[in-house]
């Protein structure tokens, strides 16, 4: 599996992979405006020629807000996830980044879990955040991402996944 920065020639398959992945997927045209502006970092990630996820998110202050994450579902806990994150934590802070956040639905406890890997704690709730269902948003948050101690945590994964790739291979 490799990652690429995502471009409209992954578009379709993105798109089926947020069909598949959220209820209220983001349109054409809204991918379109994302994968193009320079202030934000989208990528796929591909095994053989087949889209198996994609991840981004954008540069607000000094704050990186994660916008969406998803994986196939016959790629879940594959480390596909993981692998985005660190792909987008690492431009994160090249982009000027010293936090972090994002927005996760308040079941999606596997996601949560993965988040808290990467330090995330919880911040707040946004009600009735997720359509079509009013499902809550947990708002979660890692501050000081540009310093050493995060960047030590972010290594330590990137390690970690390394091994994981070697023993199944």
């Amino acid at each position: 599996m490799k990652l690429h920065p995502a471009t409209e020639e992954h578009l379709q398959e993105i798109m089926t992979v947020d069909r598949e992945a959220f209820p209220t997927p983001w349109s054409k045209k809204l991918w379109m405006k994302e994968i193009s502006r320079t202030e934000r970092a989208y990528y796929v990630a591909i095994e053989g020629q087949k889209v198996i996820g994609f991840g981004g998110g954008l540069l607000a202050g000094d704050d990186f807000h994660i916008t969406t994450i998803a994986v196939r579902a016959s790629n879940l806990s594959k480390g596909v996830a993981t692998l985005i994150m660190v792909k987008l934590l690492e431009d994160a802070v090249k982009l000027g980044a010293t936090n972090l956040t994002l927005e996760v639905r308040i079941g999606n406890l596997p996601a949560q879990a993965l988040y808290r890997k990467f330090g995330m704690v919880p911040a707040g709730i946004r009600p009735s955040y997720y359509q079509p269902d009013n499902e809550d948003a947990l708002i979660m948050w890692a501050n000081d991402i540009h310093e050493q101690p995060y960047m030590k945590l972010l290594e330590s994964i990137k390690q970690s996944q390394k091994a994981k790739e070697v023993l199944s291979s």
